[in-house]
């Protein structure tokens, strides 16, 4: 947009039209990246606390089941708060591409986790997992995809079998039944 304002010029003694020009900048300061997964996690945390709020809490000394996922989705949405913080704060940056292949295999490999560990124990539930979610990094190699299978299976055994204890199967029901 342009401004004409009349100055008088001490030059000539007459008067002299100068224009201003006034040019808009960006004061929007957000970074959509940021704030998409900001609202994302906090979301997620308002979801996973309102979900929880039938469960028994207890106290830091005695858990109740609820503890430990109101915990975690506290933490979750103060994470989210901080991160929208900061997309107000950093420099633009646009949303861009969904990357849609890599968001349905990786919420796929979760979800196969949950739907297969009864039925096929841990050890086949985890390396379902790695590799369903190493396909959605095109990078990814097939012998790297079996030395980290391999290695998180043995970490989990490690972990939750011989550490914890839970009462997992850790091979496939039908093997350990014969």
């Amino acid at each position: 947009m342009n401004n004409a304002r009349l100055i008088k010029s001490s030059d000539n003694g007459g008067m002299t039209m100068q224009f201003k020009h006034h040019t808009r900048r960006s004061s929007s300061r957000t970074n959509a990246r940021d704030l998409a997964a900001g609202i994302f996690l906090t979301a997620t945390a308002i979801v996973g606390l309102f979900l929880n709020r039938e469960y028994t809490l207890g106290s830091a000394a005695q858990m109740g089941p609820g503890y430990m996922p109101m915990l975690v989705f506290s933490l979750l949405g103060f994470l989210g708060i901080i991160i929208i913080i900061g997309a107000l704060r950093n420099a633009p940056d646009p949303l861009g591409r969904w990357a849609w292949r890599e968001l349905v295999l990786i919420l796929g490999a979760m979800a196969s986790f949950g739907v297969l560990l009864e039925e096929v124990g841990l050890a086949l539930s985890v390396a379902t997992v790695v590799v369903v979610s190493s396909l959605a990094d095109r990078s990814q190699t097939i012998k790297g995809i079996v030395v980290l299978t391999v290695s998180l299976v043995a970490i989990c055994w490690l972990i939750f079998i011989y550490g914890l204890g839970l009462n997992v199967s850790f091979l496939p029901p039908a093997l350990m039944e014969g």
